[in-house]
């Protein structure tokens, strides 16, 4: 893993962002995303080109930043780690990966992803099962930290308002992530 000294929402961390196939990616590249399509995802990375973010969706990404930020002191007293952000490449398979962490702790050992707070997120964690959407993500996190585990919460950066779980790679999922970033990058190419 390589740690890039970039700012997650810098002009920097865009430009790597743009040369690899991305954690937060990996759901569209798999045909599972909730915002992007498969086809989209192939077309912005061919082009360089990605839309525009809305007034909408900028007051969503802020509110999401802050309840990360107001979530953090919560994530840590769960690990009992301080966790820092980091975004990491690594190369899989000739695949450029890059994941951007919401924290990960000093030995590398723990990852934590937090999403805003939501009734269906609520539900998946209390179920201790998340959707593609989501552990797609994760096992591509895992796969560029070498860690262990990660702990996945929604939160909207209240103790009232967080609900977490512990998410372990599971091999046949870290799999698919694998051969939908192999195809994907056969069919970019």
């Amino acid at each position: 893993m390589e740690h890039l000294k970039v700012i997650q929402g810098s002009p920097e961390w865009a430009a790597a962002r743009a040369k690899h196939f991305c954690a937060s990616e990996a759901a569209a590249a798999l045909g599972v995303s909730k915002y992007t399509t498969r086809a989209e995802l192939l077309r912005q990375k061919a082009t360089g080109i990605t839309p525009e973010v809305t007034p909408d969706q900028q007051r969503l990404f802020d509110r999401g930043h802050a309840a990360e930020t107001a979530a953090r002191q919560l994530a840590e007293a769960i690990t009992g780690e301080e966790l820092a952000p980091m975004v990491a490449t690594l190369d899989v398979d000739g695949l450029p990966l890059l994941a951007s962490f919401d924290g990960i702790d000093f030995m590398g050992e723990v990852l934590w992803e937090n999403k805003l707070w939501s009734q269906s997120l609520v539900a998946q964690v209390e179920a201790g099962e998340l959707e593609p959407h989501y552990w797609s993500q994760l096992e591509h996190q895992l796969m560029v930290s070498g860690a262990e585990r990660v702990l996945f919460t929604t939160s909207d950066g209240t103790g009232e308002n967080t609900r977490h779980l512990w998410y372990v790679s599971i091999p046949e999922r870290r799999e698919q992530v694998i051969a939908a970033w192999r195809q994907f990058a056969a069919d970019l190419a």
